[in-house]
């Protein structure tokens, strides 16, 4: 897949992740304050974020799928079963995407984007009566409104109440794609402070950490039983809550990564105080800090359980590898994405301020979680291995600290024999393969021992990568394509996105590494580039 549409679809997974997270924890807000028309207000904030999103990446295709990564993250909550919500925000985002592509991306196709993404709320919940009343309900709703107005005496078509209220949804998505178009104005992006995008860094910690696709299963029904948890006395569901987020930080690094971000609890709490205030009843606020709790830390759980490469493997057969990484994206990010929301009160009383702060941070979301990430590519004995060698020494000649692992050849009687692996931190040299070697991974005529793969995944670590200005992987090959090898610990740096990479691949092999891993590389060299001039192009 081009580099190109692979970053449509980590695009579409901000904007995804973000209407999502309004569905989460707003749709929470209003239900709980029992504010009249909340479905209506819902939609017209997913129409808002949907505009000014694409008002800041006006290209082809990202409207339908936005709506699709949020209806698929939807899908962890109970009332997905009968398929509703999903479906109606998925038409949502495919009505909008069209509107844009017949009138283009300008005020009428906004506009237009706007009033039928609403007004198909109103087809949504007619299709239900006739889905779950079948026809009849028709005949009642006519013989109703004929009865209605021969009690009052006026005459009149029985469809004039149904065009009336056509009519007001309309008008109620054309403000909403307003709303989006004044908070996704050029200009009107309000960028990061320092200190305020560090919040949207995935941070260092621990080990890839997944454990089972069963626990991933029992993550889901966790999460999806704190969305209904409202029916639970408080005690009880606070005290749920609160256990199962400590669980999380205890036993997933990115949970516990999230337990330090103060920004996001200040803006749980704050919403929370302020629901307990507008309610009068500070319990619901409670509650709401628990759920939040303990939904950010799941949802960083569940982002951690898909790294594991057998569920990778079955969920990139069932939805395709790409649009499995812009989900696992936008799971890994939604944590994230929870700090940023403005509360439910600036989005009453500032919604196209509250929904341009939202929008400015998209690009640091894109851009933060995006991998850095060099590759140096060409054929069998091509010199891959020698330029990595010679950067790592480059750089530690200038004061740098390279890590990653190095995969030195062997020769013998003219044929390759096999390879050592150097650690690149320490200078450990271990035995890695050799040609015939009897071992149970091989790769073509190669046997890879075992100390010598426990050796890389070591050099590849968290402690032992830690505090490097740049990890080596040298190289990624058929064993990483099938999830072996180093792919592991490849997934999880490409993940934490915090240090360059450098990749060494054959380059018959690139494009598939590209693909596999959704990557936009940074650099593509040869072995004949200069040591010096790969070291001047390492992203800082």
């Amino acid at each position: 897949m081009p580099a190109r549409d692979i970053l449509l679809w980590r695009k579409a997974a901000v904007i995804g992740s973000l209407w999502a997270a309004s569905e989460i924890i707003l749709g929470s807000f209003l239900k709980n304050a029992r504010i009249p028309f909340a479905g209506l207000l819902l939609t017209g904030i997913g129409i808002a974020i949907l505009v000014a999103g694409h008002r800041l990446w006006p290209v082809r295709g990202l409207l339908w799928r936005a709506g699709l990564v949020c209806a698929a993250m939807k899908s962890v909550s109970p009332s997905a079963v009968l398929l509703s919500p999903m479906v109606a925000i998925l038409a949502e985002g495919l009505l909008a995407e069209a509107a844009v592509r017949l009138l283009g991306g300008n005020a009428a196709g906004y506009l237009l984007a706007g009033v039928l993404a609403m007004t198909w709320g109103l087809v949504h919940k007619v299709g239900k009566l006739l889905i779950f009343y079948g026809p009849a309900s028709l005949d009642i709703y006519v013989k109703g409104i004929e009865k209605l107005r021969d009690w009052l005496g006026q005459p009149g078509g029985v469809w004039g109440p149904v065009l009336l209220l056509l009519g007001l949804y309309g008008a109620a998505g054309a403000a909403a794609a307003l709303i989006g178009m004044k908070a996704g104005s050029p200009g009107g992006t309000v960028p990061l402070r320092r200190r305020e995008a560090g919040l949207f860094r995935p941070r260092a910690g621990g080990t890839p950490g997944y454990r089972s696709a069963a626990l991933l299963g029992a993550h889901i029904l966790v999460v999806a039983g704190l969305m209904v948890s409202g029916r639970l006395p408080l005690p009880l569901a606070a005290g749920l809550s609160v256990s199962y987020g400590l669980v999380c930080a205890v036993f997933y690094s990115r949970s516990a990564a999230l337990m330090s971000r103060t920004g996001l609890w200040g803006g749980v709490a704050l919403v929370s105080v302020l629901a307990g205030w507008l309610l009068g009843d500070w319990g619901s606020g409670l509650r709401m800090a628990s759920r939040a709790f303990a939904l950010a830390l799941g949802f960083a759980a569940v982002a951690q359980e898909l790294m594991n490469p057998r569920v990778r493997r079955a969920l990139e057969r069932l939805a395709g590898p790409v649009f499995f990484e812009t989900l696992e994206y936008a799971f890994a990010s939604l944590p994230l994405v929870l700090g940023a929301l403005p509360s439910g009160r600036d989005m009453a009383l500032r919604p196209a301020a509250s929904l341009r702060t939202l929008i400015s941070r998209a690009p640091e979301l894109l851009e933060g979680a995006r991998p850095r990430v060099i590759f140096i590519t060409g054929g069998h004995g091509s010199g891959k291995s020698s330029l990595v060698a010679e950067l790592a020494a480059l750089m530690r000649a200038a004061g740098k600290k390279p890590a990653g692992i190095l995969a030195e050849g062997l020769w013998q009687n003219g044929v390759r024999s096999g390879f050592d692996l150097v650690d690149l931190a320490t200078g450990e040299r271990t035995s890695l393969c050799r040609r015939g070697a009897p071992s149970a991974v091989k790769a073509g005529e190669f046997g890879f021992f075992k100390e010598g793969l426990a050796a890389g995944l070591a050099a590849l670590s968290a402690e032992r990568t830690a505090g490097a200005d740049a990890v080596f992987i040298d190289e990624v090959g058929f064993l990483e394509l099938e999830g072996d090898g180093w792919a592991p610990a490849l997934e999880r740096l490409l993940r934490q996105a915090r240090v360059p990479l450098v990749i060494s691949v054959r380059d018959y092999l690139l494009p598939r590494v590209l693909g596999k891993w959704g990557l936009v590389p940074s650099g593509i060299f040869e072995p004949t580039v200069s040591p010096e001039t790969l070291l001047r192009s390492l992203p800082r």
